[in-house]
């Protein structure tokens, strides 16, 4: 209702107020993770993740697996990097021998692939001869026999068929309840049809104590049409964002689609090729939804621009501002282009220190134009800032660390990576902050303490304005208020 000195709010609202006394740290507007899957990240927290990537690891995995969900019949485990498995490492009779004749199934670190053993297979009917997916590949030995991986859009072959004990409702009020004890009172769900169903059953049992922006899956774009569903439809808890659609693959498995080669040889995945992104485009425009494009490649962003560009050329519009997830390499001609078109870029600044060595090693001297956070707002594109957790670590003060040190925080300043491309603290708050709601379209204003906006708030244990950004890992969330009602928060969570 109003900011300003303790006095003077006193003498406005009476006797009827409550004072909170906060006794030190920081209080901010309740952050956004623009780009997390809620419902995943939750499993993922949960479940095993290898330590190494030794069979030794594998079977110690599933071992734990085994013991904490003894009443699940699939194994699931986490961690697996494809591209420290060759195609000669790789064999379903390995996994057999492990899972010892269940279903087991392994998640590639980046959340694009799946190793599964030949149980797994059967389940879900995959064989050498199931045609593969548009977009990706049932991996085949030189036999011809699979080896149980499949990549990108083929997992989805496999990971459909898995089922679970664990109720979507219950894991997804779980990730939430994390989710504010980093910090965060609003998502951008990219998780797919469950968190639809989980989201819905959630807010008809109480007080949704969250903000929730779910994305439609592209496979659903003619159905949502053909309901007539529209982007903005909802309240100021629940409502629905973008169309997510994939223009290509990923760093880690160099799927990602590129202008040149990979320094390995290949130039990745066309996931989507540039005529379906455009139909993909045009459609929703027509049907009242917005687009947010997966492309991590620089040919990927400049595919997803200009198929949002000839949707806007041929009248169209979009009724939240469309975006492209990730822009992870790009071309310097593109970025002006997304100020142009209206188009946000929705990145995740924790990507740029986790994955330098990669991308040095495929990308080699492009990495001059790879994570180009200052170029781009320096072209006047908005940005979004997320964590797309469960592949990468969540938490807006990592988030902000990462944008502004573009380095570990225990590493000297020599480590910085591309110290051109670095953001300053008012930016990079305003991509956590206000651009996000911008993108969703809320009927109330967040992001800022300030009069006529809601009262989003996050209380923090630091002074985060005096203490050096290196620091911040030492600060804890003690209280969180969405719309004005203070919510539980669960100790000690990063």
């Amino acid at each position: 209702m109003a900011v300003g000195p303790y006095g003077d709010l006193k003498r406005k609202a009476g006797r009827a107020a409550r004072s909170i006394a906060l006794d030190g740290g920081t209080l901010t507007p309740g952050f956004t993770d623009a780009h997390i899957h809620l419902i995943t990240w939750i499993r993922a927290v949960e479940e095993p993740w290898l330590e190494t990537q030794d069979v030794g690891s594998i079977e110690r995995a599933v071992a734990l697996r085994r013991e904490a969900a003894a009443e699940e019949d699939w194994l699931l485990v986490r961690g697996w990097i494809p591209r420290e498995w060759p195609l000669e490492r790789r064999s379903q009779a390995l996994l057999d021998r492990i899972a010892e004749g269940r279903p087991l199934v392994l998640h590639a670190v980046d959340g694009h692939s799946v190793w599964g053993n030949a149980a797994a297979f059967e389940r879900a009917g995959i064989d050498a001869r199931t045609p593969h997916p548009p977009g990706g590949e049932i991996q085949l030995d030189r036999s011809g026999r699979p080896t149980g991986a499949l990549i990108e859009e083929a997992y989805r072959l496999l990971t459909s068929r898995i089922v679970r004990s664990a109720q979507p409702r219950d894991e997804l009020r779980r990730a939430i309840e994390r989710a504010r004890s980093l910090g965060i009172t609003s998502a951008h769900d990219f998780d797919r049809s469950a968190t639809w169903r989980a989201a819905s059953e959630l807010a008809g049992s109480g007080p949704l104590d969250f903000r929730l922006l779910l994305s439609v899956p592209v496979a659903s774009l003619e159905s949502a049409a053909a309901l007539g569903l529209a982007a903005g439809m909802g309240g100021d808890r629940l409502r629905i964002g973008p169309v997510k659609m994939f223009a290509d693959g990923t760093l880690g498995s160099a799927t990602a689609l590129l202008d040149d080669p990979y320094t390995s040889g290949g130039t990745g995945i066309e996931v989507m090729s540039p005529v379906d992104l455009a139909a993909g485009c045009d459609l929703a425009s027509r049907s009242g939804l917005s687009v947010a494009i997966h492309a991590i490649g620089d040919r990927a962003v400049r595919n997803a621009l200009d198929a949002i560009e000839a949707t806007r050329r041929g009248g169209g519009s979009f009724p939240l501002p469309p975006r492209i997830e990730h822009v992870q390499l790009s071309q310097a001609g593109d970025w002006p282009r997304f100020r142009q078109l209206g188009v946000l870029a929705s990145v995740q600044p924790i990507h740029q220190v986790t994955d330098r060595a990669l991308a040095r090693a495929l990308w080699g001297d492009r990495t001059a134009r790879s994570y180009a956070y200052g170029s781009l707002a320096r072209a006047g594109a908005r940005l979004l800032f997320g964590s797309d957790a469960p592949f990468d670590r969540p938490g807006p003060l990592l988030a902000l660390q990462a944008a502004l040190l573009r380095r570990e925080a225990a590493e000297p300043p020599a480590m910085c990576f591309h110290p051109e491309q670095r953001l300053t603290l008012t930016r990079a708050l305003r991509a956590h902050l206000e651009d996000p709601h911008v993108a969703a379209g809320w009927p109330v204003p967040l992001g800022k303490i300030s009069a006529g906006f809601g009262a989003d708030l996050v209380h923090f244990s630091h002074d985060l304005i005096h203490t050096p950004p290196g620091e911040w890992s030492r600060a804890r969330v003690r209280a969180v208020w969405v719309g004005g009602r203070r919510v539980p928060v669960r100790a000690g969570d990063r």
